[in-house]
């Protein structure tokens, strides 16, 4: 197969050399055989993207090297090579971002990017991508609470996305044709989910940055710690 290269519409996106070299590195005897491989880590990535709150690279990073226990990690050649992949990773993280938030409509995940031999290994790429979603999802389980709290919402956006994974292997699986047509909404799937946290998201990359938002001002009393998140109060914060 062939990947596509992402700097073909946004600028100062990873390249498909970038990518190629992340893929080598990954298929490598150097990471554990338990590590992700470039179509789970897409998948992984765009879960983490999409939430309601920013993870802490510390809390998902060791499951990109070790998915199930987070235990295991890369024998780097070197300190350099430790962080160029880090670095690589993260590029792709912020790729994503980028893409789904500037240009939602050229979004798509990596094995749509990709010409395959038969329907069998295009089958198994959705697969991998599928499954790094959910592991994705499971990460930050509790913060995306209130969507998989919606049983509705959870049955339309979510639920076909685990059926494709391999953590759907011991249920009953979806008919072919409903997998056939769940593979090709996977990008509009993950707009959806996107939206549905999208304004907690931006009020919590707002606290970040120390800027108090409105309706929460108006909320907020004046003895009560200031919504900005210093930990001061608010009278003596935002609220002076």
């Amino acid at each position: 197969m062939t990947q596509h290269d992402f700097s073909d519409e946004l600028p100062d996106l990873i390249t498909a050399s970038e990518l190629n070299e992340l893929q080598n590195f990954l298929n490598s005897d150097t990471v554990p055989e338990s590590a992700m491989i470039l179509d789970t880590l897409d998948g992984f990535l765009t879960a983490l993207v999409i939430g309601p709150v920013s993870v802490p690279i510390k809390r998902w990073m060791s499951l990109v090297w070790d998915m199930p226990d987070g235990l295991e990690t890369p024998a780097f050649e070197s300190m350099d090579q430790a962080k160029r992949m880090t670095k690589l990773i993260l590029k792709m993280k912020e790729s994503i971002t980028t893409l789904l938030s500037s240009s939602p409509d050229v979004y798509c995940p990596l094995y749509m990017m990709a010409d395959y031999e038969s329907d069998e290994m295009y089958n198994n790429f959705v697969q991998l991508w599928a499954t790094g979603f959910m592991a994705g999802i499971y990460c930050n389980e509790k913060n995306r609470k209130p969507l998989l709290d919606k049983k509705t919402v959870y049955q339309e956006l979510i639920l076909p996305i685990f059926f494709l994974s391999s953590f759907a292997n011991n249920v009953t699986p979806l008919p072919t044709k409903t997998s056939n047509v769940v593979r090709g909404l996977i990008p509009e799937y993950v707009k959806e989910i996107r939206k549905f946290w999208l304004h907690q998201r931006q009020r919590e990359q707002a606290r970040e940055k120390g800027v108090v938002i409105a309706d929460e001002a108006e909320q907020t009393g004046r003895n009560e710690s200031c919504p900005c998140g210093s930990g001061k109060k608010f009278k003596k914060c935002c609220g002076r």
